[in-house]
């Protein structure tokens, strides 16, 4: 048994290699709901919030149909995962209200996306990775 003493930093440390390639891995996923979902403040774009937002973050050629922007923190997100949410049609639904801003196409207008935009306070609901890292956003819940 005197061998198996050196083992536990070894352990330690593969685990700890382990734990940081999981989290790097939801790194890109993570990083597309925020591109996609996460506006915190609430930029400041004029009138048309939707119109610019949609098009500077790339989501207004071709157009698409719907999008939420989510005004809270990235903590606050995260914790829907865990302790923030519970568990909703195999995905997290947020225990409180968050703010959001709703844009979804009206029409187009030659190349242009024209959207309505509606701000509200309202629950939120997302598809978690390992349990920490929201990734999906279900407009429909």
């Amino acid at each position: 048994m005197g061998s198996l003493k050196g083992t536990g930093p070894v352990f330690l440390a593969l685990l700890v290699a382990c734990l940081l390639l999981c989290a790097s891995t939801q790194g890109p996923r993570y990083q597309k709901f925020l591109w996609q979902h996460h506006d915190n403040p609430r930029t400041d774009v004029g009138r048309d919030y939707c119109g610019a937002m949609m098009q500077r973050r790339g989501m207004a050629q071709p157009c698409k149909d719907i999008n939420t922007f989510i005004h809270a923190s990235r903590a606050q997100l995260r914790s829907v995962c865990r302790d923030g949410g519970t568990l909703y049609q195999g995905m997290r639904r947020s225990k409180r209200p968050l703010a959001v801003t709703t844009c979804e196409l009206k029409r187009t207008q030659g190349a242009r996306c024209i959207y309505r935009s509606h701000a509200a306070s309202r629950y939120i609901v997302v598809g978690c990775n390992h349990g920490m890292w929201p990734v999906q956003y279900n407009e429909k819940a």
